[in-house]
């Protein structure tokens, strides 16, 4: 079976055959603009919707600005497996090996395959993953340190006699310290707060322009965030810390951007008597209670109280709507003080959102 979109035939640039680029046309540079993290999410919104073929189309658009992205090329297998394209997933599958892809066990388990697991060309597959895994060896995962960024600002008439609050920002999957940062003294640059912005710990999108990161390990294998989560939010901890070490420091906020948020939130839980409030803009909650969670439903209920302020975009596309006003709710039900915000634009952070913020922040 073969499908074909009627987009497929529009190519904007074409990256086998650089001689047929237009180099001086006035569109020849809008896909540096590209916003990835919103195409990452609409890939992710588009396969849990079972619209397959448009998740694909997300995912070859990731790719084509990043070709060593293994769990991306894998991502991309799984939505040829569900729609029957066996020969498209195996190159796919062949090609994720070649960026790094190593859990061979997936390709006989993952459900995505199933319809196609029977096929010629799969088969064909899994008789080299004997080979594959002898030349691999054994994988060994260590714990170890590594310096990582930390951005500071201070107020504009900074002094050492004097304690300020502190205003952590934790940026989204693909950003970086220094944007988030940016992000909070572009607007907050006259106010007496100091302003922090560390970095995830894992590099992503290598080959684009700049410096793009993540809070979670990348892989799907759920064994390894079960230990990278906690050394993530070990190491906000050790942040926070840090700028205590450096400044004179008040009360202590974390402010989490959509990926960030849920690390924000787990920081909190897990280092209750580091912060004063966590703020969440456009971001998720994080998981409890499973077999790879680390954070259990009794500790939100028995935990330090702490004051939240919780933000979602009314035409957030990465969102779904609802989600903030819901962990509001549950929240408020365990008897934190909560304020939740849901503010006219998308998938950003507002100069009109960290006003609030900061009115929020200094609220007595």
């Amino acid at each position: 079976m073969s499908l074909q979109h009627p987009a497929a035939k529009k190519v904007v640039l074409d990256r086998v055959n650089p001689e047929k680029i237009d180099a001086l046309s006035d569109h020849v540079l809008d896909f540096l603009a590209s916003d990835f993290d919103k195409i990452l999410k609409q890939a992710e919104r588009f396969f849990k919707e079972r619209e397959y073929l448009k998740a694909a189309q997300c995912y070859l658009a990731l790719l084509q600005f990043n070709l060593n992205d293994s769990t991306t090329i894998y991502n991309l297998a799984c939505c040829y497996g569900q729609l029957r394209e066996a020969d498209l997933a195996v190159k796919c599958l062949v090609m994720a090996v070649r960026a790094g892809f190593r859990d061979y066990n997936l390709l006989k388990s993952d459900e995505d395959f199933a319809g196609i697991r029977a096929t010629p060309e799969f088969i064909k597959l899994l008789s080299k993953v004997p080979l594959w895994e002898d030349i691999r060896g054994e994988v060994i995962y260590l714990k170890t340190s590594k310096l990582l960024e930390l951005r500071a600002r201070l107020p504009q008439e900074f002094a050492l006699s004097q304690k300020y609050p502190l205003l952590v920002g934790l940026h989204g999957h693909g950003g970086n310290p220094e944007e988030i940062l940016w992000t909070m003294s572009n607007t907050l640059k006259k106010e007496p707060v100091i302003l922090a912005a560390p970095q995830g710990a894992y590099p992503i999108f290598s080959q684009l322009r700049g410096q793009h990161f993540s809070w979670e390990i990348q892989t799907r294998n759920r064994e390894l965030w079960k230990i990278g989560d906690p050394l993530a939010v070990g190491n906000l901890n050790e942040a926070v810390q840090a700028m205590k070490n450096r400044y004179p420091i008040a009360e202590v906020y974390i402010l989490g951007f959509s990926q960030g948020a849920a690390y924000a939130f787990l920081s909190g839980f897990k280092y209750p008597e580091m912060v004063a409030g966590i703020i969440s803009i456009g971001g998720s909650f994080p998981e409890t209670d499973s077999e790879f969670s680390m954070l259990k439903e009794k500790e939100i209920e028995n935990g330090k109280k702490f004051r939240v302020f919780i933000a979602q975009g009314n035409h957030d596309p990465l969102i779904p709507a609802g989600r903030g006003a819901r962990t509001a709710e549950k929240l408020k039900k365990y008897g934190y003080e909560v304020e939740y915000q849901e503010y006219e634009g998308g998938h950003e952070i507002s100069p009109e959102l960290l006003k609030k913020i900061y009115a929020w922040m200094t609220k007595k």
